[in-house]
C-alpha cells in the first residue's frame, strides 16, 4: 500500500504546521501553558516543534510539485549534521520513501546539505547494492534495491 503511506506523511506533515499555526495564533500562550498540552493527543508532535519552525512558518501546507512528501525543515537542518552511514541512512530512507524512482533534485529538496554530499552518498549506495542507478545528467533516477531494515 505505498499510496496509503504516501497519503499518512502527508497528513502528518499537515498536521504538524496546523499545530505550528495554532501555536502561532496565541502569541499569549505561555510555554508553561503549551507544555500542558503535551500530555493530549498532539504531545509528541508539539514536543518535536522547534523555535525556528515557529519563527519561519508561513502559515499554509506547501505540497510540493513534485508529488511527494511535505519537505520537513527540521529534517533538512538535522540533515546538515549527518555524516557518513548517518546521512546515508537519511538518503535511502528517502528513496524508500517514495516508492518508486526519484531524482537527484527530488532527494536534494528533502535530504537537504549540499549537493557533493549528497552526491557521494549516492555513489556509496549504488556501491553498495543498495539502490540502483538508471539514467545520466539531470535524467538520472535512483530507486532501492530492497527494502532495508530500520
Amino acid at each position: 500500500m505505498p499510496q496509503l503511506n504516501h497519503i499518512e506523511t502527508i497528513l502528518d506533515g499537515a498536521r504538524r504546521q496546523a499545530l505550528v499555526s495554532v501555536i502561532r495564533s496565541r502569541p499569549e500562550l505561555t510555554l508553561d501553558k503549551l507544555q500542558d498540552c503535551f500530555r493530549g493527543p498532539h504531545g509528541p508532535t508539539l514536543r518535536s516543534i522547534t523555535v525556528g519552525e515557529l519563527l519561519q512558518a508561513t502559515g499554509e501546507l506547501a505540497l510540493p510539485k513534485d508529488g511527494g512528501p511535505p519537505i520537513d525543515p527540521v529534517a533538512l537542518e538535522e540533515a546538515k549534521r549527518l555524516k557518513g552511514e548517518a546521512f546515508d541512512r537519511r538518503v535511502l530512507e528517502a528513496i524508500l520513501g517514495a516508492h518508486g524512482e526519484v531524482s537527484a533534485s527530488y532527494l536534494r529538496a528533502r535530504v537537504g546539505g549540499p549537493r557533493w554530499k549528497l552526491q557521494a552518498s549516492l555513489r556509496r549506495l549504488v556501491d553498495d547494492g543498495h539502490i540502483s542507478r538508471r539514467g545520466v545528467t539531470s535524467s538520472t533516477r535512483y530507486e532501492s534495491t530492497d527494502a532495508l531494515d530500520s
